[in-house]
């Protein structure tokens, strides 16, 4: 036992050794980079504004008498620039990290058998955003690699023409449950150059994961031509249908009302959905709620009470008068939560 307890602790000894080794290199390196950077970084600034004021040729050409870190430092300046800038002085700059060479160079390491070389390479060609970068992601998008791929896509949804979308979506449906968050910035992305293109994320089939950034998404941006389709979200399952109560609420879809108040009274569906349909009919604002929503002050579950509550605050002097009189309520249930909405 004694023999096994020093092996172990030797063992422990060496990995702490290497931990330390590999810490101190990692300082190092970034210590390095930040020197390099603080002296070069200057000069590129220097550089592209000039060129941008029309006094300079092209900064770091590349040729044998510019350094690997010279152009390092110049691509890091200038993609910070195009994060900046906007317009045509943006073009300006794009156009000139494609001329001085640094799409094909992404491009080349797009083909790397290493994934962090391949990630920061479709960054890269994101971030610079030319139409040759553009092309050069496209193949990106079939990577083996999830975050390659969303990488690729959300770019590429920004400026995407129909071919492109119907790809974009295809890499957020197979990569929504993997990568939720990267997808979630597709989607978003997609939403805004291409609305329409939403709308096939909503259709029946697609996955819930899916689905669900989708309608977030369409709420967000009150993408009211998809309300229809979020209406008919309704019938489905329990959580897409409130996240479908959320976004018609957001949108202010009227024609979605009747639907949303059978979802509020239906006692077969959990109190989330219910409580969700509630808050939407709060949200567009017809009077016509008023009866269903006055009704579910009195249920069993206080969060629906309390939903319903909210939602009649914003129902005018029909509200008011539904929430006046469950005021006075026996009930404390009911009580409390009607005269804590009539606060002002």
């Amino acid at each position: 036992m004694t023999a096994a307890l020093g092996y172990i602790a030797a063992g422990l000894i060496v990995l702490i050794a290497i931990l330390a080794t590999a810490d101190a290199g990692i300082r190092f390196a970034a210590r390095r980079g930040e020197r390099i950077t603080r002296e070069l970084g200057p000069g590129a600034e220097t550089a592209i504004a000039d060129y941008l004021a029309g006094e300079g040729g092209l900064p770091g050409a590349r040729s044998v008498a510019v350094s690997a870190a010279e152009r390092t430092v110049l691509l890091q300046v200038a993609v910070e620039a195009l994060g900046d800038l906007q317009g045509s002085e943006r073009d300006h700059v794009a156009d000139l990290v494609d001329r001085l060479g640094f799409v094909a160079d992404a491009l080349s390491r797009l083909r790397s058998r290493r994934r962090a070389v391949r990630r920061r390479a479709a960054e890269t060609l994101a971030m610079i955003g030319t139409p040759s970068a553009l092309a050069a992601l496209r193949p990106a998008l079939a990577d083996r690699d999830v975050l390659v791929r969303c990488t690729a896509a959300r770019l590429l949804a920004e400026a995407a023409d129909d071919e492109a979308a119907a790809a974009v979506v295809a890499v957020a449906d197979q990569d929504a449950v993997r990568a939720p968050g990267a997808v979630a910035a597709v989607v978003l992305a997609l939403g805004m150059s291409r609305p329409a293109a939403i709308g096939s994320m909503l259709r029946p089939g697609v996955g819930a994961e899916l689905k669900t950034l989708a309608i977030a998404v369409t709420g967000a941006l009150r993408l009211s031509s998809h309300g229809p389709a979020l209406q008919a979200c309704l019938a489905q399952d329990d959580a897409i249908a409130a996240a479908a109560a959320h976004g018609l609420g957001r949108i202010g879809e009227t024609m979605a009302v009747p639907a949303l108040i059978a979802l509020a009274r239906d006692e077969g569906r959990p109190p989330t959905a219910r409580a969700a349909a509630a808050s939407a009919l709060g949200s567009i604002g017809d009077v016509t709620a008023v009866p269903a929503l006055g009704t579910l002050l009195s249920a069993d579950d206080w969060s629906l009470r309390t939903a319903a509550a909210q939602g009649l605050t914003e129902l005018g002097e029909e509200g008011t008068v539904a929430l006046r009189l469950a005021a006075w309520s026996a009930r404390p249930e009911v009580r409390e939560p009607a005269r804590a909405a009539l606060l002002p």
